[in-house]
């Protein structure tokens, strides 16, 4: 059964490359600016859903859809992507002097031959050691903080990473474990990740 990533994200397709699977990609056309939640935790969870109807219909042979979203919680406010370079250096100023993001992320599976369902949500928090001016306006150079959630990333800022409380992956966008969770229930077989790579 052929799986979709359904994410126009670089960092969840390489999340889900490096795991081992094979799969196509396609992008969700979905106004995330125009979808409101009372409860913030519920809004990936939303979002992801959303992603997948966007998709349903369009896809014709019998697949799993994955997609996914997270979003940037902290002292209970939503950190969305910075608007402008001055925003992510006043977020990241913020991480330097304690302030602790949490990372929501809602993944859907959906077996679009048996119309099943499956979703869950992953929540990790991420603890930064002080880091210095210099290196904030290396990030907004080099790291493109505009398109991150909460406009910060481990990957980049690993060596000031004092500790995580959760999942790594959850943070950049996709939940391995979670995900693979999903998908047995979903009825996909994790080997038919690597049958399909093998040559004839």
């Amino acid at each position: 059964m052929k799986l979709i990533l359904g994410s126009s994200s670089k960092y969840r397709k390489e999340l889900l490359e490096k795991a081992g699977y094979v799969f196509d990609v396609m992008s969700p056309n979905v106004d995330e600016k125009n979808i409101k939640t009372d409860d913030l935790y519920e809004r990936p969870l939303v979002l992801a859903h959303r992603k997948a109807d966007a998709l349903i219909g369009k896809v014709e042979e019998a697949s799993i859809i994955i997609t996914s979203d997270v979003i940037v919680v902290c002292e209970g406010k939503l950190y969305e992507k910075p608007e402008s370079e001055e925003g992510a250096r006043q977020l990241l100023k913020r991480y330097s002097g304690g302030l602790v993001p949490e990372a929501v992320c809602a993944v859907v599976v959906v077996n679009t031959q048996t119309g099943e369902r499956h979703d869950g949500v992953d929540k990790s928090k991420v603890f930064f050691k002080p880091f210095s001016d210099d290196f904030i306006e290396f990030l907004i150079r080099e790291g493109d903080m505009l398109s991150r959630a909460g406009g910060f990333s481990i990957q980049l800022m690993k060596q000031y990473v004092e500790r995580i409380e959760g999942n790594h992956n959850g943070i950049i966008g996709l939940p391995i474990q979670l995900l693979e969770s999903l998908l047995k229930k979903a009825g996909y077989k994790y080997t038919e990740a690597y049958t399909e790579a093998m040559p004839p």
